[in-house]
């Protein structure tokens, strides 16, 4: 998946399309997807329209990539495209 990625603006990644898994922290999940996304120089937005959904762990990890030059976390599909696209 990270190969189909080379050469192109990113990746946008829906809520709907991430497993619950993703959204506790505790798994790793994010943590390690977002760590190889960065590793490859993946930009990658997270669309993700009410993080305090997901706890206020989430909401501190969203907020810690809200300047990040790779990973984002926003809030419409919209600001992900703008921000895959600048």
């Amino acid at each position: 998946a990270i190969g189909a990625c080379f050469g192109v603006d990113g990746v946008l990644f829906a809520e709907a399309d991430l497993a619950p898994e993703f959204f506790v922290l505790s798994s790793g999940l994010a943590g390690e997807l977002m760590q190889k996304l960065v590793n490859y120089r993946v930009r990658a937005a997270f669309v993700v329209i009410r993080p305090e959904a997901h706890g206020e762990r989430f909401v501190e990890l969203a907020r810690e990539h809200a300047g990040h030059p790779v990973v984002r976390f926003v809030r419409t599909v919209e600001e992900g495209l703008a921000w895959l696209a600048a």
